[in-house]
């Protein structure tokens, strides 16, 4: 019995050594894993700014575009608005009861272009007689945006010779809105074209 007891404590020795080897190298690895995760590196922090840096720069650009194509879209709505207003005038200066057809009745069938009701229309409008088939330009027309810019509204007349108006009872009207103040100035919004007729003509048989 005497001679078992240091083999004993051999082995109790050397389980306890065994476990002590393993804990410090838990321990080593613990440590390993926190110096790595513990921060991040200077290169990290600076493509990270670098990276939010592009993103706001992209974002910032196209808010700017959208406000751009807003802006554009607007100007464009009321410049339609601005032609309509003025057609709507002109429909009323050419009503029949303005112009009434048993006075007119002889530019039914005209003999020139010059005779016929789209010139009667045309003289209406400019306020005097024009004459020829040469587009006529009437006084320019200005409006003011709601964003405070302000267009001019160009317009000319002219007779179409075309197999539709043979007669020439329509008259066209060519539009154009440009800016005057801000940027873009002389680069037009806005084109249109229409066609109008004198009530009276429409009784012509």
């Amino acid at each position: 019995m005497h001679t078992n007891q240091p083999q004993r404590f051999s082995f109790f020795w050397h389980d306890r050594f065994i476990s002590r080897s393993r804990i410090d190298r838990i321990d080593a690895s613990t440590d390993r894993i926190q110096a790595q995760t513990g921060g991040f590196t200077m290169s990290e922090v600076l493509l990270a700014i670098l990276i939010t840096t592009i993103f706001v720069a992209v974002a910032l650009q196209g808010m700017v575009v959208a406000m751009l194509l807003k802006s554009k879209t607007l100007h464009m709505a009321e410049a339609d608005r601005w032609v309509q207003a003025d057609l709507e005038t002109i429909r009323s200066q050419i009503a029949i009861g303005q112009l009434p057809f048993t006075v007119n009745r002889l530019r039914c069938h005209p003999t020139s272009s010059d005779l016929g009701f789209a010139d009667l229309v045309r003289d209406t409008i400019a306020g005097g007689n024009v004459t020829g088939t040469a587009d006529y330009p009437l006084a320019a027309l200005v409006a003011t945006s709601r964003t405070g810019k302000t267009f001019q509204i160009a317009r000319t007349l002219s007779i179409p010779i075309t197999p539709e108006n043979p007669e020439a009872k329509i008259l066209g009207i060519q539009y154009t809105v440009t800016p005057t103040s801000g940027g873009n100035l002389e680069q037009p919004i806005s084109h249109s074209y229409t066609e109008v007729m004198a009530d009276a003509a429409l009784q012509c048989q």
